[in-house]
């Protein structure tokens, strides 16, 4: 008797595994979720790592301004008309060269992106006003003339909402790179 109940649960369990859920079969489901985690172990490991720091700028005993960046902590206060640096580090931790490797960055609420601040390290550099939707190298916007015309004119850094490095060159395994960007707090 058992036996016929073993069989029974087998049965009933290839039946549910073939009945389709939201008009897909659930065995193409496992077989695809099963792909998924295929390809993703043979991606190459990248670590990300964003720092933030301040800019201070004292006077040497000559009375020449010395610029230095303060890391940031969670006790840090900032003041309207601050500089702070982002650095980005990725790190390829894995055992194969990270292709086309995208970094994206939003500018923060509340600051502004310094004009022509980024660094490239090789990357294609762009940027976005529209809230990461769309990137370009040198954003424009429409602006409304006078006399009811339009025209494209190029978008102020006030608008900028994100910065993003393209890398076409590969990130060889465990080596790292860095890009970095400056805003100033409003």
């Amino acid at each position: 008797m058992k036996r016929n109940f073993v069989w029974i649960g087998l049965g009933i369990a290839a039946t549910i595994a073939m009945f389709p859920i939201d008009g897909t079969p659930a065995a193409a489901r496992l077989f695809d979720q099963g792909l998924s985690i295929a390809q993703a172990i043979n991606q190459p490991k990248v670590e990300l790592k964003l720092i933030a720091k301040q800019r201070v700028i004292q006077k040497d005993t000559q009375g020449k301004e010395q610029v230095s960046w303060n890391v940031l902590t969670k006790d840090t206060m900032v003041q309207k008309g601050t500089v702070l640096r982002f650095q980005v580090v990725a790190k390829n931790a894995g055992d194969r060269p990270a292709q086309k490797l995208v970094v994206t960055q939003p500018i923060p609420r509340g600051t502004t992106y310094a004009a022509n601040s980024a660094t490239a390290n090789g990357a294609e550099l762009t940027y976005s006003t529209d809230g990461g939707k769309t990137f370009t190298a040198n954003p424009m916007l429409q602006v409304a003339l006078p006399d009811g015309r339009t025209e494209m004119k190029p978008a102020p850094v006030e608008s900028y909402s994100h910065v993003r490095w393209t890398f076409e060159k590969a990130i060889a395994p465990k080596n790292t790179l860095e890009v970095t960007y400056d805003v100033s707090v409003r």
